[in-house]
């Protein structure tokens, strides 16, 4: 499977020094941008809805992935 390359050295950076999970990098980029919106616009109803809906996706995301997962981590020893 072939690295996509990307123009910005911020989105490589990005992507290389975290997991290969596009979702979970999308989340992590937009964290920061959702803090500078309520900082800009102030908060409101709709700011507030927007960064709920982050929280609970972003959670959401996280306990979906815990429970998918199938392999163990390598600390995990068993006999």
């Amino acid at each position: 499977m072939s690295r996509r390359r990307y123009r910005s050295r911020l989105l490589t950076w990005i992507v290389n020094a975290g997991p290969s999970d596009t979702v979970l990098n999308l989340y992590l980029v937009l964290g920061p941008l959702l803090i500078v919106l309520v900082t800009v616009v102030g908060r409101t109803g709709a700011t507030t809805l927007i960064v709920a809906g982050y929280v609970v996706g972003f959670v959401g995301y996280t306990i979906y992935n815990a429970l998918t997962t199938t392999e163990r981590p390598d600390w995990i020893r068993h006999p």
